[in-house]
């Protein structure tokens, strides 16, 4: 008797396009609940991801344009097994976050300032982080693996 297989099995996707404004940020953090609770993932990895993701879109909304004009931010979300992505793509100017150098630590709250911050902390949450230019867009692809808390959580 034949054994039948499985068929592999698809991971799940959701995409929308936001426009370039911090009111927006409320908007994409629904979303990206609704979101992880549909695919399972609960507690402290859901609000890592949403601050990273926080994160990447207001540096795209401060810093990717040189205008005033309203520009479009997709947004790709999928989940794969353990495995939580989002893609965030926008059509700024050319920017790789992962070039950027790491600041120096400072010695108090007061030296630390409140700019520069974003791009660490999304390093220290996200277990991969790549980029690409492609067809006059910034990539800059976040990835959580299920499995492993942070400091005890």
């Amino acid at each position: 008797m034949a054994e039948l297989s499985k068929p592999a099995r698809q991971p799940l996707r959701a995409e929308r396009s936001f426009r370039n404004r911090d009111e927006k940020l409320r908007h994409i953090s629904e979303w990206f609940r609704a979101f992880a609770g549909r695919v399972g993932v609960e507690g402290a990895r859901v609000l890592d991801f949403e601050l990273c993701l926080n994160e990447l879109v207001t540096n795209v909304n401060h810093y990717a344009y040189e205008d005033c004009r309203e520009h479009e931010i997709r947004v790709i979300l999928e989940a794969d097994g353990g495995e939580l992505r989002a893609t965030v793509e926008d059509d700024g100017r050319p920017f790789n976050p992962l070039e950027k150098e790491v600041p120096a630590r400072p010695d108090s709250l007061e030296a630390a300032g409140v700019r520069g911050w974003g791009i660490p902390i999304v390093r220290a949450l996200a277990d991969d982080l790549s980029y690409e230019r492609r067809d006059g867009r910034n990539r800059l692809t976040i990835v959580s693996r299920g499995g492993r808390e942070r400091d005890g959580r």
